[in-house]
């Protein structure tokens, strides 16, 4: 199992056991390489931690579900927050997303109206940052 200089994995297909499907060390890397960017950074993070398009979009609404549990960002769509369950977003997310890289076309799509919110960074001081 090739693990990388950041506790992510390589290759593998592998999932780690429990509700972690990343090492704890590989999602704080990602966050911290990511804060104050896009939804499409964090989805170029997750290029390495997957083997397909599928895993690598299970991953990334994971993490997206994740960061939201955590209070770590806040979504938007059209400048206003929105206050949707963390249920609702990832059901709108699996729907929504493309059906295959290609269609993703280099993360263009988290910018586009088809992807169904954008991120704002909970910074410490407690002002949002909205990407």
């Amino acid at each position: 199992m090739g693990i990388d200089w950041a506790g992510g994995r390589k290759k593998t297909g592998m999932v780690l056991a429990g509700e972690n499907m990343i090492s704890k060390e590989r999602y704080d890397f990602i966050v911290y390489q990511t804060t104050g960017m896009g939804l499409d950074a964090i989805w170029l993070y997750l290029c390495q931690d997957a083997e397909t398009y599928a895993e690598r979009k299970r991953l990334f609404i994971w993490m997206l579900k994740k960061l939201l549990q955590e209070e770590t960002i806040l979504l938007a769509k059209n400048g206003k927050p929105i206050d949707w369950t963390i249920e609702e977003v990832t059901l709108r997310f699996e729907i929504s997303f493309p059906s295959d890289d290609e269609n993703l076309n280099n993360g263009v799509w988290f910018f586009t109206d088809e992807c169904p919110a954008s991120i704002g960074w909970r910074m410490s001081n407690g002002y949002i940052d909205w990407v």
